[in-house]
């Protein structure tokens, strides 16, 4: 309860000052250049945590790098919404139970979203990611099934898949027959979901890739192009693999951008934003997709930046890109 109230209090601060005179005067130490497409607010974050001198994660061990992450954007985010019910669960796993958190709306029709949350690979949690999983459940109706991975560099690659793999399966089979499931993550999580539509038989009935890294050669330009200042950093990236991949791990067979056939895969809505390391990729594979007479639905997002659901409670911009994302989960699942 105390950290609830902490929260509102601190988000609401954040809203004031980004949207106030400070966050205008933040944001115009940033939109000069090629940065004037940048969102106000989007620039003011930047400005501040530039200002604030935070660590770099790279610059960290994995697990003080979880926690750091885990409180970093907390103030910023959406404000939890109450459920129904939240279940917590484990499933079967390839080598341990996977556990999965269900959280039920107050609405809840038959339709379900099997989430995974971002973070390389290496951080990020099912309680790190609660405010935007509460917030998907809330608005599209759908029961949301958030799935604890396993992450590297104690359990590499392939486990998360394996386990995201599992974490579907039964998710699926609670499914009722009135009900249609779908599979979601952003940034890494967008990676395992794009994996799980891959392997899984029969499919999803809808893939749902935000922002997601597809490519693990990181060689797409805009990696360059937005190398540092945007929160997801190129030497991050980096990081993340490093601690993800084995030595040995084949970089263009893991990642879904070479695919030799992408014929087939779950119709997709995949969110990319232009600020982004990853825009290229994610672009490209919208592209991919559709080239290979999927259905997609593309929403880029040029004034934002990688990581933007977590900034839904104070960045206008996020939310309402946040909102447009549920509107399209609702009629397309």
């Amino acid at each position: 309860m105390v950290r609830a109230v902490k929260d509102r209090l601190l988000r609401g601060v954040a809203r004031i000052a980004l949207g106030g005179p400070i966050g205008r005067r933040l944001a115009r130490s940033r939109q000069q250049g090629d940065e004037a497409a940048l969102d106000s607010q989007v620039a003011a974050v930047l400005a501040l945590q530039r200002m604030l001198r935070l660590p770099a994660l790279d610059s960290m061990e994995p697990e003080p790098a979880r926690k750091f992450a885990e409180a970093g954007l907390s103030p910023l985010d959406v404000e939890t919404v109450a459920m129904a019910n939240v279940i917590d669960t484990t499933v079967p796993g390839a080598c341990n139970p996977v556990p999965v958190r269900i959280y039920v709306p107050h609405d809840a029709g038959p339709h379900w979203i099997v989430y995974f949350h971002g973070g390389g690979g290496v951080i990020g949690s099912i309680r790190g990611s609660e405010p935007v999983t509460r917030l998907l459940a809330a608005q599209t109706g759908c029961t949301v099934a958030s799935v604890e991975y396993r992450l590297g560099p104690e359990s590499r690659h392939p486990c998360a898949i394996e386990d995201a793999c599992a974490a579907f399966e039964a998710m699926r089979a609670r499914v009722t027959a009135a009900g249609r499931i779908a599979v979601a993550g952003d940034s890494f999580g967008g990676y395992l979901a794009a994996h799980v539509d891959h392997a899984v038989s029969p499919r999803p009935d809808l893939q749902i890739l935000i922002y997601p890294i597809v490519d693990m050669t990181l060689t797409s330009p805009s990696i360059d192009r937005h190398a540092d200042g945007y929160l997801l950093t190129r030497s991050m990236m980096q990081w993340f693999r490093s601690h993800y991949l084995n030595d040995h791990d084949d970089r263009r067979a893991v990642s879904p951008r070479f695919w030799a056939d992408l014929r087939g895969s779950a119709p997709a809505i995949v969110v990319t934003a232009g600020f982004d390391p990853l825009v290229d990729e994610g672009d490209l594979y919208a592209d991919l997709l559709a080239r290979a007479g999927v259905a997609v639905r593309h929403r880029r997002h040029p004034s934002l930046i990688h990581g933007f659901l977590s900034l839904g409670g104070a960045v206008r911009a996020a939310r309402v890109a946040t909102d447009e994302l549920c509107a399209d989960i609702r009629e397309l699942l």
